[in-house]
Order: structure tokens, then sequence, then C-alpha cells
């Protein structure tokens, strides 16, 4: 990616880069269950959820110029997981809550950025988000009172390793520079803690237990490709 050299921007090309090609790749990832949901109901959602993804991606790869940006040459820089096909329903709920919800919180941050382009897309996206965010409760509170709450539980967990990684560590000096100039307006932490607050909260609700801690091991962090590959 060819960027300007300023931290905060270099940090900021990063995350929209990385946000259009993750909005891609779960565009496809919802597109693969639109004929074979479990519900006809979830198989529309699931169709119209991935028309919004790669909308949303389309929308997003223009504010990398804003950036002095392009997208990265060398492949996409997306989580691990959305490489391939989500493997069951629990995954596709597991997605649509977390991979889902961690963009949408970063997206949300960027509201009223002072890179205009970026705000102006934040908005329009989060109109669209909100249909989303109730299809992945619904699913939830479904799950959990059939049973399968604690299978929807691990399976959140697993995906929290790569999501919950995503905006990168607290102290990276980048988007310390990017807050400071007001790209984005919330921090790593105080973004996954909107995320874990909300799940727990939800999960709760039903009976269900699941702790999604603060990464302490950035060992496998590629901070470039934001991309966690233990």
């Amino acid at each position: 990616m060819s960027t300007a050299t300023a931290p905060g921007t270099v940090c900021m090309a990063s995350l929209v880069g990385s946000l259009a090609d993750n909005k891609a790749a779960l565009g496809r990832r919802y597109a693969e269950w639109a004929v074979s949901a479990p519900t006809l109901e979830s198989a529309v959602a699931a169709a119209a959820m991935a028309q919004d993804e790669l909308g949303h991606a389309r929308s997003t790869y223009p504010v990398l110029k804003s950036l002095g940006a392009e997208p990265d040459d060398d492949g996409p820089n997306r989580l691990a997981l959305l490489d391939d096909e989500l493997p069951d329903w629990l995954g596709f709920v597991a997605a649509n809550l977390l991979v889902d919800g961690v963009l949408t919180t970063f997206v949300a941050a960027c509201a009223d950025s002072s890179l205009i382009p970026m705000a102006q897309r934040a908005r329009k996206i989060l109109q669209e988000e909100g249909s989303h965010r109730v299809h992945g409760e619904a699913w939830a509170r479904r799950l959990c009172r059939s049973g399968q709450g604690d299978a929807l539980a691990q399976r959140l967990t697993e995906t929290w390793e790569e999501a919950g990684r995503w905006t990168g560590r607290e102290d990276d000096p980048g988007y310390r520079e990017a807050l400071e100039a007001g790209l984005v307006a919330r921090g790593p932490a105080f973004q996954r803690e909107q995320v874990r607050s909300w799940l727990v909260a939800l999960l709760a609700e039903e009976g269900t237990e699941i702790a999604l801690d603060e990464p302490a091991d950035w060992s496998a962090w590629d901070p470039q490709r934001r991309r966690w590959t233990p």
C-alpha cells in the first residue's frame, strides 16, 4: 500500500483498506449461505446482507485516495477466517455478530471523522448495518433457546481471537496519532469493550456466559495486513 509517511495517515489507510477488504470477503461469505440457510427468511437476509457488504466495500475503497493510498497489490488484508467458506450456520452467526460487529463499531467511530469522505460513507453504512445486528441478535437468542448457547459461545470465542484484534494494539502510536488528528474517535480497547459488553449482555439474557478477553498475545499479529495468524 502506498501512503503518506505520517504514522496516523498510514494507520488510517491500513484500517480503511482492510475494512474494505473484509467487507468484500464478508459479502462473499454471506452470499454463499443465500441458498442454504436454515430458514427461507435467513436465506433472504443472507442475500441482502451480502449485497450490503459488497456495496460498502465498493464505496470504501475510494477513501484510500484521500489518504494518499491505493488498494494493496500484495493481496487482500482480511481476517483469515474469511479466506474460506464459513463452515456451518454457527460460523455464519458468529461472523454476523462479531466480524460484522467489530467492523461496524469502527465505522461508527468514523462517523464524525476529519476525513470527510470516510465520515460520509460511515453514516451511510451505519444506516444499513442496523438490520445486520437485528439478524445476528435474533439468531443468537434462537440458538441459546434451542440448547446451542454453549456451542455459540465457543464459536464466538474462537472468532474473537481474530476479529477482536482487528483494530490493533491499544498502544499503537499510529492509531494514537489518528485519534489526535480526529480521523477516528475511539481507540482499539474502547471499541473492543463496546463489542464485548454488547455480546456478554446479549447472551447473559439467555442464560449463556461468555468472556471475550482483552487480547494479550500479539506475537502472531501482522499490523500491515491487520491479520492474526497463530
